[in-house]
């Protein structure tokens, strides 16, 4: 016989839902409506990005230059509803899914995504300290081509790990966008 010490109780799905990612989240309740984006690219596999009430997405529409970043309040048969930001109005702005241009997803790749913050910083900070320090020249204000290099590269590896930890999928006749239902 076993002993039950030790043991947890199995967690409801409240509680699994609540404690994965953001990006990996499902519908768990019966006739909830949420957002599917599908992206199939040339090379490689086909993805399928979810979005229900509640989760930040970040997005562009057709006739505007703004990328939206906001919370989804609700979502309908063939739009969903966001928090409208402008100073002057309150009401919630509903979002028509043909409006749509493209999306933007990120996710967190551990060590990938901060390097995608740090390496610019650490480039800049060490052309300057080229800069403001004495060289083997004995002269400030002065750099030398080595540092230029260094920092360029540490800048480069920062745009390159930025591109790997987000990309843009843009809506087309490839890459739907739609409204589903958890039956």
């Amino acid at each position: 016989m076993q002993s039950a010490f030790g043991q947890q109780l199995p967690l409801t799905s409240e509680a699994v839902s609540s404690s994965q990612d953001k990006q990996k989240t499902f519908v768990t309740d019966v006739g909830k409506k949420y957002l599917v984006l599908n992206k199939a690219p040339r090379i490689g596999k086909f993805r399928r990005y979810r979005f229900i009430a509640g989760q930040e997405v970040n997005f562009k529409v057709k006739n505007e230059r703004k990328r939206f970043k906001t919370k989804i309040l609700s979502i309908s048969d063939s739009s969903f509803t966001i928090d409208n930001d402008l100073a002057a109005s309150i009401e919630p702005r509903e979002i028509m899914l043909s409006e749509l241009r493209l999306f933007k997803i990120s996710r967190r790749i551990p060590f990938v995504s901060e390097a995608a913050y740090y390496f610019p910083i650490g480039g800049l900070l060490y052309i300057g300290a080229d800069f403001f320090n004495k060289g083997i020249d004995d002269k400030r204000f002065t750099t030398d081509a080595s540092a230029f290099i260094v920092g360029g590269t540490l800048m480069l590896a920062g745009l390159i790990c930025h591109k790997l930890s987000s990309h843009t999928i843009k809506i087309n006749n490839k890459n739907t966008l739609r409204v589903l239902s958890s039956d």
